[in-house]
């Protein structure tokens, strides 16, 4: 079977350590899929915080998850600190790539690569919108310019 390709942002601009916990642990002992998952969630929650925003109101609108990837490299057990870098990739009309590379610090080791695309979204009217420029200069200065 094929595996999954993610391409890493050209740079990753926040970072956090999570510890793994035993109730993040499936039956084979080591991290589980959808701790990882959280993980990732609680990722992508912090950096927004760093830029002064919540996943419910960027700049008035909302962000949805609309896909998400993992591949999974390496095994991860309990009291491992894994380390989190966040950055964006591609930045489109109404999305964003939102890349993450966890690694074990103590081993040094790649435990995955992960991509979410996110639209921004107005609940009220219940439609995707346009990605903010001011919202593409702070994620990509670069990338407010050609989009």
């Amino acid at each position: 079977m094929p595996r999954i390709k993610l391409d890493p942002p050209e740079e990753f601009t926040f970072r956090i350590e999570r510890s793994v916990g035993l109730s993040d642990l499936n039956y084979a002992r080591h991290l589980d899929s959808q701790s990882m998952l959280q993980i990732l969630h609680e990722a992508r929650l912090q950096y927004l915080a760093t830029l002064g925003f919540t996943e419910e109101n960027i700049y008035g609108l909302g962000m949805v998850v609309t896909d998400l990837s993992v591949d999974f490299r390496s095994e991860s057990f309990a009291n491992d600190v894994l380390i989190v870098d966040v950055g964006v990739g591609k930045v489109n009309r109404y999305g964003i790539d939102i890349c993450m590379k966890v690694t074990n610090s103590a081993l040094d080791s790649v435990v995955c690569m992960a991509k979410m695309g996110v639209v921004l979204f107005d609940f009220d009217k219940h439609q995707m919108v346009a990605v903010p420029h001011q919202f593409k200069q702070l994620l990509q200065p670069e990338a407010a310019k050609v989009a």
